[in-house]
């Protein structure tokens, strides 16, 4: 891509990924990771990055919360180059990150105090956001007294109590059982609809890819590369709000094979 073209797409709003590659150093040889990965996020739309395991999703992630500096390419927020890690990109990832020493209240104030963002904290800000994942009632307790599901509640309200521009998610629910991970992708789903999110997850679920994805981008097994962009027809209306919801929808099946069609094809090398 020309330096013209790309600066033409930084001009636009939403998040673009143009042309990403990292290389990685393991004891002197290079090991690329992911290679001439572009694609863009509009505003208010939830992407999910999915592929075989090793294909540089969570690569491509840390690249977009700037937590890794891309070895060629580049990734844009509204225009502005991201340049490493900045309060427009809130990041929850899948290990629970809640401070210990802090009651669940100042967990998901402790953005809002580092930033000095006393107004945000006077308006109600942490109060709204417990209510908004069902943690009111547990605001004075520890993260230790509360369940996996619930920590990562905590996480999620931390994140949003400091009103990113995109929220980035690394397979937030890997480790919870199959029915506390099934509460939490329709809680998400309820919040980025109501906050009219801008979101970029990494799963490994299929079904959850199905769920709250408005795209999916398709990495190919590694090097990452895009294999495919996929909009799931169902999301154009609110009908799909739970996993029986999506399952029963008559489009559903024949997505989901074409997308298990492709982790064999990917994996199996």
């Amino acid at each position: 891509m020309s330096a013209t073209a790309m600066q033409l797409d930084v001009n636009q709003q939403g998040l673009q990924v143009r042309e990403l590659g990292k290389v990685f150093s393991d004891h002197g040889r290079q090991v690329v990771a992911v290679e001439g990965v572009s694609f863009d996020v509009p505003a208010r739309q939830v992407c999910v990055l999915l592929g075989p395991s090793g294909c540089g999703k969570s690569t491509v992630l840390r690249m977009m919360a700037g937590l890794e500096r891309p070895s060629s390419g580049q990734v844009s927020l509204d225009g502005e180059i991201v340049r490493g890690p900045h309060r427009d990109r809130g990041m929850v990832f899948q290990g629970y990150t809640s401070f210990p020493w802090l009651k669940v209240r100042d967990n998901v104030a402790y953005g809002l105090r580092v930033n000095g963002d006393v107004l945000a904290m006077q308006e109600g800000t942490v109060d709204y956001f417990l209510e908004r994942v069902g943690l009111s009632a547990f605001a004075d307790v520890y993260p230790h007294q509360l369940s996996g599901g619930m920590r990562q509640r905590v996480a999620l309200a931390r994140a949003l109590a400091n009103t990113p521009k995109v929220l980035l998610m690394d397979e937030p629910f890997g480790a919870l059982d199959a029915e506390t991970r099934w509460q939490m992708q329709e809680l998400l789903l309820d919040v980025i609809r109501k906050e009219r999110m801008t979101v970029v997850m990494v799963t490994h679920d299929v079904e959850e890819a199905l769920l709250l994805g408005d795209q999916i981008v398709f990495l190919s097994r590694h090097p990452g590369r895009v294999k495919t962009i996929l909009h799931p027809p169902f999301k154009s209306s609110d009908s799909v709000n739970t996993r029986e919801d999506l399952r029963s929808h008559p489009e559903y099946a024949a997505m989901e094979r074409q997308i298990l069609t492709m982790m064999r094809e990917e994996g199996g090398h």
